[in-house]
């Protein structure tokens, strides 16, 4: 069982203030708020064993080795087998693991545990920063489950989700997802899972599915009117968003509007 901390979206006053704080990693730019909401959502003590999901190359599990003395793990393939463009333009993996000993690298993915050599209940603090959006739909509760097993009673879950605006495709596209949130109940199970990512409802309940809790979404904070409508949510910038296409090479535009959906767990002592 789970007490829920925080489920909210990005906000700019909390981006600003990070800003001024001088907090790592803060950039005006969905990833630049979630490294310094990450660092904010805990106190990190020398004692916590921290798992970063999805790191890649991330500095963000270095800043926290460095700096607050964590056993800090980081599990990600880094692309192996993947022909994406984003990894083909980054160094070799083994020399940015062999450049950072102060982490602990797993070069594997989460979902399977077990065949995972992560162990099983030891960290203390799991997170990611816009990672969890790009596990496949129908891989989603495995993954979540399997960080449920890694984590300690009294743990916690931190994760920045990145998560397409429902009106990215037009007025069809926010009247799909209002249908998918009022009307899931008699929706087909596997068109559910197909749509994990369509709104935040949906993800939440995937999650609270996977961690055997009831998690909701409090339409006030997440629902879709004030993920649409509310002028203080973080949407990716179009510089952002542009230059990453340049410099993956894109010959398209899949231009799609994205804010992050934050989700921060307690896992229950025993």
């Amino acid at each position: 069982m789970y007490d829920v901390i925080e489920v909210s979206f990005a906000d700019g006053r909390r981006l600003l203030q990070y800003k001024s704080d001088n907090v790592f990693g803060t950039e005006f730019s969905i990833k630049g708020f979630d490294y310094p909401w990450i660092l904010r959502s805990r106190e990190w003590q020398r004692s916590d064993k921290v798992l970063d999901v999805g790191a890649g190359y991330s500095g963000l599990p270095i800043h926290i080795a460095d700096n607050f003395g964590c056993e800090v793990w980081a599990v990600d393939d880094f692309g192996m087998g993947s022909d994406l463009d984003f990894w083909k333009r980054n160094k070799e993996p083994e020399e940015h693991i062999a450049r950072h000993p102060q982490v602990k690298y797993v070069v594997e993915r989460l979902g399977d545990w077990e065949r995972s050599s992560l162990p099983l209940n030891y960290f203390d603090c799991i997170y990611s920063a816009s990672v969890l959006e790009h596990v496949p739909p129908q891989l989603a509760k495995q993954v979540w489950a399997h960080m449920n097993r890694l984590l300690k009673p009294g743990g916690a879950l931190i994760h920045a989700i990145d998560m397409k605006l429902p009106t990215y495709r037009g007025v069809l596209s926010l009247l799909k997802a209002f249908t998918l949130d009022a009307f899931w109940f008699v929706i087909p199970r596997t068109y559910l899972v197909e749509n994990v990512y369509s709104t935040p409802g949906r993800y939440l309940s995937m999650v609270s599915s996977a961690l055997g809790r009831r998690i909701k979404a409090s339409k006030r904070e997440v629902g879709l009117l004030p993920m649409v409508l509310d002028p203080a949510v973080v949407l990716e910038p179009l510089d952002w968003a542009y230059n990453r296409m340049i410099k993956d090479g894109m010959t398209e535009v899949p231009l799609i509007r994205v804010t992050s959906l934050l989700v921060h767990l307690k896992k229950k002592s025993r």
